[in-house]
């Protein structure tokens, strides 16, 4: 199994957080390839078998929360590569995190109607619920 972590940080939380994700597949037996946007290689995309992508998120403290335009720009130029089922979101937030996971899944052009995992962290850290959220998610995954 293949994963892709690919994430937009402004500070370092939010690619501590994609590290943190990347090592935790890692010691699950799947290979993973972990990059910034900016660095990311997108001919890695159609053979992954996990696609999981995040930014930190934007806003005024309490309203008005979205992702950052560099990382919906990139969401969009990779949209359909990757099956909705096959994807997961996270996000790094200082206060909450607001609509951020519907303004992500927008922007990667995933249907209100489907539900993907989501990991939002104030810290930049996996908790134990995260890592459920994970082990969920290449459980069902790795079934198909």
């Amino acid at each position: 199994m293949k994963a892709v972590v690919l994430y937009y940080s402004h500070k370092g939380k939010t690619a501590g957080l994609a590290r943190e994700i990347a090592m935790y597949l890692w010691s699950k037996g799947i290979s993973v390839s972990l990059s910034s946007i900016s660095d990311a290689n997108l001919e890695r995309l159609p053979d992954c078998d996990f696609l999981i992508s995040g930014c930190w998120t934007c806003g005024w403290f309490l309203v008005g929360q979205h992702p950052h335009k560099r990382w919906k720009d990139f969401a969009k130029q990779i949209r359909g590569i990757v099956k909705t089922e096959r994807t997961l979101l996270f996000t790094t937030y200082k206060f909450r995190t607001g609509s951020m996971y519907a303004c992500m899944k927008r922007a990667a052009g995933i249907p209100r109607s489907s539900t993907v995992p989501f990991i939002q962290s104030r810290t930049g850290f996996l908790t134990d619920s995260d890592k459920k959220v994970l082990d969920r998610f290449i459980n069902i995954n790795s079934i198909h």
